[in-house]
């Protein structure tokens, strides 16, 4: 009766076992194919995907305007992470912890006078997954500037997660400053399976 191995259960023969070694050799690469499959299971890449919009969104007037950016490429989709885009909205379809990060690009072709300048990450409840704020122009145009934000969201078993992108602007009384926010990306990466 042929004894396996401690760590992965591999057979091999004992001294008082008939001689088979065609038989041994093939139940020993059997034992070895089968546990590299389960292996390699175990070791794929995580579920993730990268969303981008390249579509300008300017904002100009209000002292304070806000608008969601909208996201119409799909870069990569490992593991089926996301629904197909509809919209501006990324909806992930695996539950687990979902890092969440987003990149902007923005320019301020004319000047001064923006007060502030904030992109979020919110879910379909519009609450903040992540913020990112800045407070500090120079007086002179801006032809661009980057910006990233990052956050966690938690998708529960049987339930999706909704996530779009939102920037907003704040500028001084009676300024109508433009703002233009260009390549945006959101990149999900799942951190556990529940």
């Amino acid at each position: 009766m042929p004894a396996s191995t401690v760590n992965r259960g591999y057979p091999y023969p004992v001294p008082t076992d008939p001689t088979d070694v065609a038989g041994d050799i093939q139940d020993l690469a059997e034992a070895i194919d089968t546990d590299l499959q389960a292996l390699q299971a175990s070791v794929g890449p995580r579920p993730m995907a990268r969303v981008r919009g390249v579509t300008p969104v300017t904002m100009e007037g209000a002292t304070a305007d806000s608008a969601t950016l909208s996201l119409e490429l799909v870069d990569f989709n490992i593991g089926g992470a996301i629904a197909p885009l509809t919209g501006s909205n990324v909806r992930i379809l695996l539950p687990g912890m979902w890092l969440v990060v987003a990149t902007f690009i923005y320019s301020i072709p004319n000047g001064p006078n923006v007060a502030s300048i904030g992109v979020d990450i919110v879910d379909a409840t519009n609450t903040e997954v992540g913020r990112a704020n800045t407070h500090l122009f120079p007086a002179v145009p801006e032809l661009q500037r980057n910006m990233d934000v990052s956050g966690m969201t938690n998708v529960v078993p049987g339930s999706l997660d909704t996530l779009r992108l939102r920037a907003e602007v704040r500028r001084f009384a009676a300024a109508t400053t433009a703002v233009t926010f260009r390549d945006r990306t959101l990149t999900l990466l799942r951190m556990t399976e529940s």
